[in-house]
């Protein structure tokens, strides 16, 4: 199988182009818009999700893409590069926007709808650039497009909470974006170019004290808008005050595009720090894991339970990357690709959960966990009620869901390789993550009806149930096909975990010019195409 570089940009170009179109009809056929938009957006999401498994198909066979923007060679132009990882994300991606989208449609009110279609394009295309981007500067353009969507997003239908939790948001993104702006700078002022794969050489060269601060400011940059310990606090105090579809949007793939970036730098510009720091990354982990789970036990309203539970899994992603630092060759590849395996489990039954959730808050008219207003839900939605019981015992590891092989694989390796302290920890939020659903299940769905049941309910209508549960369900069973045929999709986990973690792979595939190994970045009038 052959495929031209130049359809990198289709993930990149095809939302951007849709949303801008959306945003035409306003003016154009006001009277029609919302129709279009929806028509736009979904014709736009499916041909996204279809070049996506195009691209892991082509990863698998034949490794790196790599597009050199304009016919200028790097690393002078802008270079879009992907392998497995990357190509495992855009399909997450476009997978999780699908769902959104019909469940967006039967849940958002008329204050929020008619800008949520052209918002979700933009930030899928932001999304989309952060994961080919092949340079540090159009990383961090991308992470704007996408923050923007998001700060947008977040604010959408102006409601007093969704501000004030916006405002969080939207400070906390902007210091971290400086931070990372910042190492931007110091890259280029120090090492004289922004493409990766030639910063991965030049790297090697560089001085130790340049290493430790580059990996410092990116580690700091990134672990916040992954929601790592001690960063993570913005997320719990945001996510749950804007609209279920978009928390669940965010839940499943905002956090994890710090993931990902964590995941392609340290292995590709630090291999040696990431050696040495192995055991503060596996501290982070287990932090991490501990004080999000802790956090979800201590609130009382369903979103904020499961926003604190984001920050919990995530401890477990970063778990994967500590061992796959250990110098034993089988941890390297085994742990990364359990990492990715886990990744893949969350951003799949995190949005389940989080879209199942909202949609009993809706349901209720309540989302607290003590007003008794979520009471009996098993009664009078028992397909929700079975769908968030799934969600949630897949999120706590119980077979045979793909929870239960993603903590499985992570806890193996992390024996194997004797890091025992973290996989105790591991296990031990794993008890407190069941606990902490079951607590969710008995004080949201089970028990008695409400004496005065909610005015609005959203489930009444059959378009309304096919809207919002069909995604939920889709999702769901994606999950258990995970757990239940694990070969395949660990496999592929595997090969990407090779592909990130080879190094000499990504430079080779980028093709950098031997001459540029050592010395200074000339100009680019030298080398037009």
């Amino acid at each position: 199988m052959t495929l031209n570089p130049n359809w990198l940009v289709v993930p990149i170009m095809t939302p951007l182009f849709a949303a801008a179109l959306m945003l035409a009809t306003l003016r154009i056929w006001p009277a029609h818009s919302l129709r279009i938009q929806r028509s736009i957006a979904a014709v736009t999401l499916l041909i996204d999700l279809g070049m996506a498994a195009t691209f892991i198909s082509y990863t698998t066979q034949h490794g790196w893409l790599v597009m050199q923007m304009g016919l200028w060679t790097a690393p002078f132009g802008i270079t879009l590069v992907l392998d497995g990882l990357s190509a495992i994300m855009l399909v997450l991606t476009a997978i999780l926007a699908v769902a959104i989208l019909p469940y967006a449609i039967g849940t958002l009110d008329t204050r929020e709808r008619m800008n949520f279609y052209p918002l979700l394009l933009f930030l899928v295309a932001g999304v989309n650039g952060a994961f080919l981007a092949g340079d540090l500067f159009n990383l961090y353009v991308f992470f704007e497009v996408l923050l923007m969507g998001s700060f947008v997003l977040l604010t959408l239908g102006g409601r007093i909470g969704q501000v004030k939790g916006g405002i969080r948001y939207v400070i906390l993104n902007l210091m971290t974006s400086a931070i990372f702006l910042a190492s931007v700078g110091v890259a280029y002022g120090t090492l004289g170019t922004l493409n990766m794969a030639h910063l991965a050489q030049r790297l090697e060269e560089a001085p130790l004290y340049l290493q430790v601060l580059l990996a410092g400011l990116l580690m700091v940059g990134f672990s916040s808008k992954a929601g790592l310990f001690p960063l993570f606090f913005w997320l719990p105090a945001s996510y749950h005050t804007t609209h279920p579809a978009i928390t669940a949007l965010f839940g499943g793939l905002l956090t994890k595009v710090g993931i990902y970036t964590l995941f392609r730098f340290f292995p590709l510009f630090f291999p040696t720090l990431l050696l040495e720091w192995q055991p503060l990354i596996l501290t982070i982990a287990g932090l991490t894991m501990l004080t999000g789970v802790l956090g979800a036990m201590a609130v009382d309203t369903v979103r904020r339970v499961l926003s604190f539970h984001i920050i919990s899994q995530v401890g477990y992603m970063i778990m994967g990357l500590g061992v796959a630092a250990s110098g034993n060759r089988l941890a390297v590849g085994f742990g990364m690709a359990a990492g990715i395996l886990y990744l893949v489990h969350h951003m799949i039954v995190k949005t389940a959960l989080l879209m199942a959730g909202g949609a009993a808050e809706l349901e209720a008219g309540s989302g607290s966990l003590t007003q008794g207003k979520l009471r009996g839900l098993v009664g009078m939605r028992p397909v929700l009620a079975v769908i968030f019981f799934v969600a949630a015992m897949s999120l706590a590891g119980i077979p045979p869901s793909s929870g239960f092989i993603a903590k499985l694989s992570l806890l193996q390796i992390t024996l194997d390789t004797g890091n025992w302290p973290v996989a105790f920890v591991s296990v031990f939020v794993s008890v407190l993550t069941l606990m902490s659903m079951a607590r969710l299940w008995q004080y949201s769905f089970w028990g008695e009806k409400p004496a005065t049941p909610a005015p609005y309910p959203i489930l009444t209508r059959r378009r309304s149930q096919w809207l919002i549960l069909g995604p939920i369900a889709l999702l769901m069973a994606l999950s258990l096909s995970i757990g239940i045929f694990t070969e395949p999709f660990f496999q592929l986990s595997r090969v990407a975990a090779e592909q990130v973690m080879d190094r000499q792979g990504y430079i080779d595939a980028v093709n950098i010019p031997a001459d540029l190994f050592t010395q200074g970045l000339r100009s680019t009038t030298h080398h037009a195409p």
